[in-house]
């Protein structure tokens, strides 16, 4: 059994995708098979713009890009579709995720992401994270999905905590913006391909084991 942890007195945030696991490449395969035609690599190319934003905000961008005449709501509902069925043919979190946040479970400890609800359940319970974040904030919670503050500000709010005391983990520069908009603090995770240098974060680590570590050092 590992020794009691003496954690930090902050409440923590979590994104969910890219910071429990690697979804990214999940994403950029549902949108591509959704945009069947186009070019795959031009689908991730203009993608990876987009990543942290919210479903309908991509499909919106996307339907502009490519100039189809799909409804944001059709291409949506085609892309979750598809993203369903690849969660459930197997997600795992990242290597040692389990380990690390289990020490953080005495800890106010929330998660805030722009997937919707039903994504987010299924790749709560697909991960082995389900019951672990109390309150789970999806876009479906919020008007205005990242960068928005929306999500992060009501996650802040359902804390019962001032934005000074929690800190969010985030991986995609939409989501920082989010975070450090409702007035958090914020810790990058290198893992959808951030820069090692990031003006107004607590640090950059390269995983999210890493960062945890860190706040509870």
């Amino acid at each position: 059994m590992p020794q009691p942890v003496r954690l930090p007195g902050i409440a923590l945030i979590l994104d969910m995708d890219g910071v429990l696991a690697d979804t990214e490449p999940l994403h950029v395969r549902a949108w591509d098979i959704a945009l069947a035609g186009i070019d795959s690599r031009t689908v991730a190319h203009e993608r990876g713009h987009l990543a942290g934003m919210s479903s309908a905000d991509i499909a919106r961008e996307l339907l502009r890009i490519f100039r189809l005449t799909l409804s944001v709501e059709e291409l949506v509902e085609r892309k979750r579709g598809v993203f369903r069925g690849l969660i459930e043919s197997g997600l795992t979190p990242f290597a040692g995720l389990h380990d690390e946040l289990g020490l953080w479970r005495r800890a106010p400890l929330a998660l805030a992401t722009s997937s919707a609800r039903i994504e987010t359940s299924l790749m709560l319970s697909g991960l082995g994270f389900e019951g672990w974040f109390d309150p789970v904030v999806t876009s479906d919670d919020v008007t205005r999905a990242k960068p928005a503050p929306d999500c992060y500000a009501l996650a802040i709010e359902r804390l019962g905590r001032r934005p000074a005391d929690c800190v969010v983990i985030e991986d995609t520069v939409h989501g920082i913006q989010s975070a450090r908009s409702a007035g958090a603090g914020v810790v990058a995770v290198a893992t959808s391909g951030l820069p090692k240098q990031i003006d107004g974060v607590l640090g950059v680590f390269d995983s999210t084991v890493e960062a945890l570590r860190w706040l509870r050092r």
